[in-house]
């Protein structure tokens, strides 16, 4: 791949492990492995070309616009970044909805925009959630301008961008778990088991995707000051970022496939 090692990244469990905590999947040691290994190549399969699509590219560059309007720094914008009015305090939920049109103006398959427009909103509620929680007395909870400009330099851009990535891959795990397992159940009751087991599981393949999604940190403060620092970035070079990150992220998949 090209792409710096930061060395092996500890998980708190296998994947394969949590595959084997489903009932329905844990006769056959040989069929656990296998349908551990499919989930992890077909992830890694659309890691090799998200970097590409514009719906992914957009929703990114959402984040990336939205840290910036909260500052009252001189930095310049790009003409096709989107523009983000804080002044009149919107809520999450209404940050989350000028995302999603914002993506839906701009997006290649509609596969790949609707995971990034999801992973997008569960980075800015709980991005926005997490600063309201660490108020000061002279702070406002209601002030987006206070929550996201904390996300404007190296240390919180590792965090969103973070938040991003472990949540775009907690979504897709689940959505190829459910459905390489769907294709080997035979009927219906067995499928919505599956279902209900893979709720069951939601933290477990959670706490994996953020623990996967930690290698990205090792280089994200430091592009973020090369090239956000005063501006927001142009596509191409947040196409640059994106395709470094989500190799990062194959790696590691293909690390876990290995074991």
């Amino acid at each position: 791949m090209g792409h710096e090692r930061v060395g092996a990244l500890p998980h708190s469990k296998r994947w394969r492990d949590i595959v084997a905590q489903m009932e329905l999947l844990s006769g056959s040691g040989e069929e656990v492995v296998a349908l551990a290994r499919a989930t992890l190549q077909d992830v890694q399969s659309r890691y090799q070309r998200l970097h590409r699509d514009d719906g992914v590219v957009s929703a990114f560059q959402f984040l990336i616009a939205l840290s910036k309007s909260a500052s009252t720094g001189n930095w310049q914008s790009d003409s096709h970044a989107p523009v983000i009015d804080l002044n009149n305090n919107p809520s999450p939920l209404r940050l989350v909805v000028e995302l999603r049109s914002w993506v839906d103006a701009h997006q290649g398959s509609q596969e790949y925009a609707d995971i990034a427009k999801k992973a997008s909103a569960d980075a800015i509620m709980l991005w926005s959630e997490k600063q309201k929680q660490q108020l000061t007395l002279f702070s406002d909870e209601n002030d987006p301008k206070y929550i996201w400009q904390k996300a404007d330099n190296g240390a919180g851009f590792c965090e969103v961008s973070r938040l991003f990535f472990s949540k775009f891959t907690e979504r897709y795990l689940n959505y190829f778990l459910e459905r390489e397992a769907s294709a080997v159940l035979a009927d219906s009751r067995e499928r919505d088991n599956l279902g209900a087991q893979l709720q069951e599981q939601i933290d477990s393949v959670s706490k994996y995707a953020f623990e996967t999604s930690e290698i990205t940190q090792s280089f994200a403060a430091g592009w973020f000051h090369r090239n956000a620092h005063n501006k927001i970035p142009p596509k191409e070079e947040i196409e640059r970022f994106l395709y470094r990150a989500f190799g990062k992220m194959q790696e590691e998949l293909m690390r876990e496939e290995s074991k």
